[in-house]
Order: C-alpha cells, then sequence, then structure tokens
C-alpha cells in the first residue's frame, strides 16, 4: 500500500495508494492533507472487504498540475466521478 501507483482520469495523470479487492471505496483528501491522510484506514478498509484508493488530489504531487488551473469544487468533482469510472467503480462503490 506504500507504493504510489498511477492512473489517467479526467485528462490528469493521478498517484494513488491502494489496498484490497472487493466495491471500490475512493478515499478523497481535502487542503493540506494528502492521500497519505488514509494510510491507516485503507488497511481497515481493505479487511472489511473493500478496493481501498486513496488519489492524490489534482495538483498534489505526483498527481500532474491542471492545465487550465482548475481547482473549484465542480474539478474536483469530476475528478471524482472520472476516478470512480477508471478503477470500475459501480453502484456498491
Amino acid at each position: 500500500m506504500t507504493v504510489i501507483q498511477t492512473i489517467e482520469a479526467n485528462g490528469l495523470t493521478f498517484g494513488y495508494l491502494e489496498a484490497g479487492r472487493g466495491p471500490l471505496a475512493l478515499c478523497l483528501h481535502g487542503f493540506p492533507d494528502s492521500a497519505h491522510t488514509w494510510r491507516h484506514l485503507l488497511p481497515a478498509l481493505a479487511d472489511a472487504g473493500y478496493h481501498a484508493v486513496a488519489p492524490f488530489q489534482r495538483g498534489y504531487a505526483p498527481t500532474s498540475v491542471p492545465a487550465d488551473g482548475a481547482y473549484q469544487t465542480g474539478a474536483l468533482a469530476a475528478d471524482a466521478n472520472a476516478l470512480h469510472e477508471a478503477f470500475g467503480g459501480d453502484a456498491d462503490a
């Protein structure tokens, strides 16, 4: 889980941490936190049968900085929807 992987979503390359398999549990951090905020919860979610994923939000290294400079709520929501799709989330996510 400490290995940072990458995935393409919403035109950005997102770094993320993950643990487990099962329905998607997308753990989003706020400012000024990072994906590491979820490091203790990811294994617990995995033990509970989830595919727990904590992406680094746009602009937080190692995730790409958006070319348009958009960090508004709408952009973050679009990222969350795109990540849900990229990770194969379904109605059980």
